[in-house]
């Protein structure tokens, strides 16, 4: 018994290892959870300048086809895209980024602010030379997206967002308090340290039991997609590459008739993929039917916050039928 044990073991070690080594590579030649084959629809690294280092991105495609924007949770990464992306039409250019303070991207040099996170899309659409694009976003990358669609409409054709719409939002009145707190963590920066993790399993299983509280169907295949692209071999071990600050409190918070007002005026189709045992399944359709926006419309899927990785094919004839038809009717 022990003896396989150590075995089981020992090669779920080396596949973990396969993985992040495709993935420094820059490659997706991983196998599609929906066709059990390996796929051929590859990515390629792109690298976009910003003022405090880099955004590092994967993308998929002709650079000449529609062009799709991909954002990733807090603090995920790109890598969460992997199995969703390959099922895609290949009628689309898709580019996933890392956030900054995420993934491969360059850590900002000061705390992170719920704002800025719109501002990064600006900076990437205009490395990639896009006039106008549409926008593929999860969690709170979907929150991003939601502002950004509102706040330049002329930018954006489509969106679609995963078990997301606007940004986490609070009472004004806990506003001031909010503030305190992030003030008073301020001190804390300096000694925040990313802890080093003896085994690369022991990275895997970290990931695996922070998500799977967000979604029970989170997987061990999950988790390694997200640790090839956001954990780093260092001594003594590996170390998660995310920016230890994310977790330390934003000094602004925003107000719920703010985050109402943004989604309010989002003027592109928008598509809601609203999985039916998400953790905010309830409060998602009571936002959106107080938002009352005609442009929003929503579609159910079984599954939890992270559907999109563990059962992409749930969601993928959705996002193509409505990112290559439904987003041109403005």
């Amino acid at each position: 018994g022990i003896a396989l044990v150590t075995s089981a073991r020992g090669l779920m070690h080396r596949i973990f290892h396969y993985i992040i080594r495709m993935q420094q590579n820059g490659s997706t030649l991983l196998p599609s959870r929906a066709a059990g084959t390996l796929t051929d629809f590859k990515s390629v690294s792109v690298t976009i300048p910003v003022p405090w280092g880099t955004i590092a991105a994967k993308a998929w495609g002709n650079p000449s086809n529609l062009p799709v924007l991909a954002l990733h949770g807090w603090q995920d990464n790109a890598g969460g895209f992997d199995n969703l992306i390959p099922l895609l039409s290949k009628e689309m250019y898709i580019v996933a980024m890392d956030w900054p303070g995420h993934g491969l991207s360059s850590k900002r040099p000061y705390l992170y602010n719920t704002f800025e996170y719109v501002s990064d899309i600006r900076y990437a659409a205009d490395a990639l030379k896009w006039k106008s694009f549409s926008l593929l976003a999860h969690s709170m990358g979907a929150g991003a997206a939601s502002w950004f669609a509102a706040a330049l409409p002329e930018k954006v054709k489509g969106l679609v967002l995963l078990d997301g719409i606007g940004f986490h939002s609070v009472e004004i009145a806990d506003i001031p308090r909010q503030m305190g707190r992030a003030l008073l963590a301020l001190s804390q920066d300096a000694e925040i340290q990313s802890k080093v993790h003896p085994t690369w399993e022991a990275v895997v299983d970290r990931v695996l039991k922070g998500h799977a509280s967000l979604d029970d169907n989170f997987d061990v295949s999950c988790a390694a997609l997200l640790a090839a692209r956001g954990a780093k071999a260092v001594e003594g071990g590996y170390e998660f590459t995310r920016d230890p600050k994310l977790k330390m409190p934003s000094l602004l918070r925003i107000q719920h008739e703010l985050n109402i007002t943004f989604l309010q005026q989002i003027c592109c189709q928008t598509l809601v993929i609203l999985p039916t045992h998400g953790k905010w399944y309830e409060l998602m359709k009571k936002t959106i039917s107080i938002v009352n926006n005609t442009k929003i419309h929503t579609a159910e899927v079984p599954g939890g916050h992270f559907v999109h990785m563990y059962n992409p094919e749930t969601v993928c004839r959705l996002i193509n039928d409505f990112l290559l038809t439904k987003n041109t009717e403005m």
